[in-house]
């Protein structure tokens, strides 16, 4: 027999809305081969900021650049310039990030010059900006050697180098050497930190940072907000909170502080997600101008099939609980149990309900987040609501005969990418056993790609999706496959309110549907909800859905059975416990 489907998954709707605007924001990788921190909150802490003022705190000597706004000098041509001619148009396209330019320029004055190891060490700051490390190495080296103390800042490079290549050990027998010239030098102590966080020796790089502020006061800011950012690696939330925090007070209009702001909810957040339990509830009222032919096969998942022509309104329930059993910093598995319920008013033949123990594993190895999650399903659906005052219109078990039991594999791959690009893989396969005695059984392989991109400096972050599904039935007129393209946008609209907008087509086929060329139907789908946060855990979301189904099939009595239009309106609010 032909099994309806419809598009518009409720249950999803209501994950996917509180779930939504919940994302990080990713920053890029600071200069100098230096990875961000990754927060286990989920978002990374920029510290491109933090290397300009170590620097410049430090003493750093800046590149030679001609004062603002000054007029470029006239030169000779290049082969009648002098040694410091060439160096200082090397400085500038330095300045200019044209890289390959400035050692050009560099290795030119050091030919003509030889003695002058300016030119020598700058040489060496051009191959590091071309990731030339092993030549900069060498240059690094022989100025170390040859002027230890003129050139004591390329100790600092030497380390930077080592520890982009993860060679820890070297890096910190490199500032360890430095010490030993400037015993008192507060920059030697906070990059020894780096490197000894870096390596995941946590308690050595607190005590360096600590010495740092102690040898320097200058440094004080950076070297509590470093400690907070290992004390966040050692998942001592409560320590890291604290440093941050002090970061703030210590100076707050610096980007210093402000980058420790931003991470201050992402660390208790963290905190948070580290129990061992967890709870998630919401309750959603809604109407619903069309209600699906079949709810049963509604919340599964599906293309549309087509409406009833009656309106009605609804509420649903949702309860997410479980428990980790292991959970540790990069590694989480746990089980867990999901009940979902849809009440009508008055259509109640159209009400569901669903019971779903699940099991899950996932790991995070930055910038690659896996998971992998098994659920078993069982859902029936008719049944009567509930006599109670207020109407409740939820059935939580019934007699119904229309069940379904059904098996779900579900991985998952996010990557997060340069430039504030993240990627997600979603893959399913699915087991549907129908309990009727007469609607066959199905398979579903099901796959989506989402790309989505935080516009630099906003809180607006667009995206595009494509998915994909086939699922063949025993029940031959009911197999079909689909594509699906969907474009969207998320934005932090005002008073903390997010909206999301998205735009999809569907185009569905059903090869078996008649006798000549089976059934097709074109889906236009649009989708747009506002959320706010009430308190921490408390929101509350709306959500508008109008859809719009073209299809070719029209029956022997000319019924156009699948075009449709439909429109959504909900109302719900959760809490996470």
């Amino acid at each position: 027999m032909f099994r309806p489907y419809h598009r518009i998954r409720i249950a999803a709707l209501i994950t996917t809305l509180f779930c939504f605007g919940m994302a990080s924001q990713a920053s890029g990788a600071p200069e100098g081969n230096q990875e961000p921190l990754q927060s286990h909150a989920g978002g990374n802490i920029n510290l491109e900021q933090v290397f300009f003022i170590k620097n410049s705190l430090a003493g750093e000597k800046a590149p030679l650049s001609r004062p603002t706004g000054s007029p470029p000098r006239e030169t000779a041509p290049e082969e009648e310039s002098t040694a410091m001619d060439i160096f200082m148009d090397g400085v500038d396209a330095l300045d200019m990030e044209d890289f390959e330019e400035a050692a050009r320029l560099f290795e030119k004055a050091s030919v003509m010059e030889p003695q002058n190891l300016e030119h020598q060490y700058y040489l060496g700051v051009a191959y590091v900006r071309l990731k030339k490390n092993r030549e900069a190495l060498e240059i690094f080296e022989s100025l170390v050697t040859e002027a230890p103390k003129l050139f004591f800042k390329a100790y600092f490079d030497i380390a930077t180098i080592y520890s982009s290549e993860k060679k820890y050990e070297k890096a910190i027998e490199t500032l360890q050497k430095a010490e030993k010239l400037e015993p008192d030098s507060g920059r030697v102590f906070l990059d020894m930190g780096y490197a000894y966080k870096d390596s995941g020796n946590y308690g050595q790089a607190i005590k360096c940072f600590s010495r740092a502020k102690e040898l320097d006061p200058q440094l004080n800011q950076i070297s509590i907000y470093m400690t907070g950012a290992t004390y966040l690696e050692e998942e001592q939330f409560d320590q890291a909170a604290q440093m941050f925090k002090k970061t703030v007070e210590l100076g707050p209009e610096t980007p210093l502080a402000e980058s420790a702001r931003q991470t201050i909810p992402r660390v208790e957040e963290a905190a948070w997600g580290r129990k061992p339990w967890y709870l998630f509830t919401s309750f959603n009222w809604g109407y619903d101008d069309n209600v699906a032919r079949d709810p049963l096969n509604e919340v599964t998942g599906g293309p549309v099939s087509g409406g009833t022509g009656k309106g009605d309104q609804y509420q649903t329930f949702f309860l997410k609980t479980g428990y980790k059993f292991l959970n540790l910093k990069d590694y989480e598995a746990g089980v867990g149990y999901t009940l979902f319920s849809l009440g009508y008013r008055d259509w109640t033949v159209a009400n569901v309900t669903s019971h779903s123990p699940h099991l899950y594993f996932q790991a995070d190895w930055h910038p690659v987040f896996f998971r992998f999650q098994y659920d078993f399903s069982y859902f029936y659906s008719g049944g009567k609501k509930q006599g109670i005052n207020p109407p409740v219109y939820l059935t939580f078990a019934n007699n119904s005969s229309a069940r379904l039991r059904m098996h779900s594999f579900m991985p998952t791959i996010s990557i997060l990418e340069p430039y504030d690009l993240r990627t997600d893989i979603n893959l399913v396969y699915q087991i549907k056993d129908y309990l009727d005695g007469v609607t066959g059984d199905a398979s579903r392989y099901g796959a989506d790609v989402t790309q989505s991109y935080q516009i630099p400096g906003t809180q607006c972050l667009p995206r595009i999706g494509y998915r994909t599904a086939y699922e063949p039935s025993a029940d031959d007129p009911s197999t079909y496959s689909y594509h699906e393209l969907m474009v969207g946008v998320a934005a932090n609209i005002y008073w903390d309110i997010w909206g999301d907008l998205s735009f999809a087509y569907m185009r569905t086929h059903y090869p078996d549907f008649t006798r000549t060329d089976g059934r097709r139907d074109s889906t236009y789908t649009t989708t747009f909800s506002l959320k706010r946060y009430l308190m921490e855990r408390l929101l509350l979301s709306f959500l508008f859905i109008h859809m719009k189904n073209d299809s070719d099939y029209v029956s022997l009595s000319g019924e156009d059975l699948f075009t449709f239009k439909k429109n959504i309106y909900s109302l719900e609010i959760s809490y996470v416990f």
